[in-house]
């Protein structure tokens, strides 16, 4: 089985939350670029570069395929290692190679005509816990509008939220208090995620505050995340009393925050580098006796089955997992999205990933149609 050609296709989806605050009525919009891997035994590998940060113009798109085609046109999917180092020879915008990395998994476990998972060592968990994202309160408008999101999810079976806070401690708090007097601990709060905003001495005061709300960990709590010294993380890691979660992107980070035993968790994912990375991340994360979990950048149903596949056969996650776009994202563009039952990610059954683009939903979202 030969690679024969690449598509890119760009489409948006719009999230149910508000462009600039939970209570905003225009709605934030995404941006995805959808990868079609063409082959000559007529299986066709997707993939999806996810929420992505740079302009996906007709002229970009072009340049970008022509770049990809020189190194993927020829090979075989199986032949993974070859392709995924001579893609890393070259420097990439966010989420490509992960876009090109879920496809060829996808195509290799189509050809194979077993779900991907098994490429990862088999189904270890059939669902997967994961937690909602809720952007930060600036207002009481704001404050209203995420009470009003926890209450569908409530409705809606789905009881772990991860909140965004740090723009403004007194919204964030009233926010915090009336979830807990209203729900009590029926809302599990995974992560409070700080997004990076403070020195270490604030960071400390501002953590002790809220560990009256219970949240499982702290996510990103001083300046510079996974750049930060490593004696800021220590600084707040021997003061407060609640795990510390950091983003790491690969196992040059995880490596500096492990031997500097800077963290107690690592949040990482397939969006910096690809599955096979983040697999590396999670291996390395137990050897140092780490606990992890699974980040997001928000995808649609076919980043986000990569995502469940991926955590379906590593053992190793300790909480609850980000992926959420499905939930998120007022449009779709397969025929039926992932699934989520019972405040969980219910892993796809193959082969590959287990979804499938629907043409027309697509045409519908597609960028420059």
């Amino acid at each position: 089985m030969t690679i024969t050609s690449l598509t890119l296709i760009p489409i948006f989806t719009t999230r149910e939350m508000g462009k600039t605050c939970p209570s905003d009525a225009d709605k934030a919009v995404s941006e995805h670029v959808e990868v079609f891997l063409e082959t000559d035994a007529g299986v066709t590998g997707l993939g999806e570069m996810s929420d992505i940060n740079f302009d996906p113009t007709l002229d970009v798109l072009a340049t970008l395929k022509q770049r990809l085609e020189a190194v993927l046109v020829g090979k075989s999917p199986f032949d993974l290692t070859t392709i995924q180092v001579a893609l890393s020879k070259e420097t990439w915008e966010h989420q490509v190679t992960c876009g090109i990395d879920i496809a060829l998994h996808d195509a290799v476990a189509k050809a194979l005509d077993i779900p991907m998972y098994q490429l990862f060592g088999g189904k270890y968990r059939e669902r997967i816990p994961f937690a909602y994202p809720l952007a930060p309160c600036q207002s009481d408008a704001d404050v209203d509008s995420n009470l009003g999101r926890i209450e569908r999810l409530q409705d809606q079976g789905h009881p772990t939220i991860r909140y965004y806070f740090g723009q403004n401690l007194e919204a964030d708090e009233r926010f915090l208090t009336q979830l807990r007097e209203r729900w009590g601990d029926k809302v599990e709060i995974n992560a409070l995620d700080a997004s990076g905003r403070f020195d270490p001495d604030t960071a400390i005061d501002v953590i002790n505050r809220f560990g009256q709300f219970k949240p499982n960990l702290v996510e990103s709590p001083v300046k510079g995340r996974h750049d930060a010294p490593i004696e800021d993380f220590v600084k707040v890691r021997e003061a407060i009393d609640l795990p510390i979660s950091e983003h790491v992107a690969d196992n040059r980070v995880a490596m500096r925050l492990a031997e500097g035993h800077a963290v107690d968790i690592f949040n990482t994912g397939p969006g910096y580098v690809g599955l096979t990375a983040c697999k590396k991340v999670f291996g390395l994360a137990e050897i140092f006796g780490i606990q992890a979990l699974l980040g997001s950048t928000v995808e649609t149903s076919i980043g986000t089955a990569a995502r469940a596949h991926l955590v379906a056969a590593t053992p190793n996650v300790h909480y609850p997992c980000y992926p959420s776009g499905p939930l998120v994202y007022d449009e779709q563009i397969c025929y039926e999205r992932v699934k989520y039952e019972a405040g969980h990610i219910v892993v796809p059954d193959g082969p590959g990933l287990g979804v499938e683009i629907d043409p027309d939903r697509l045409k519908a979202q597609t960028l420059y149609s």
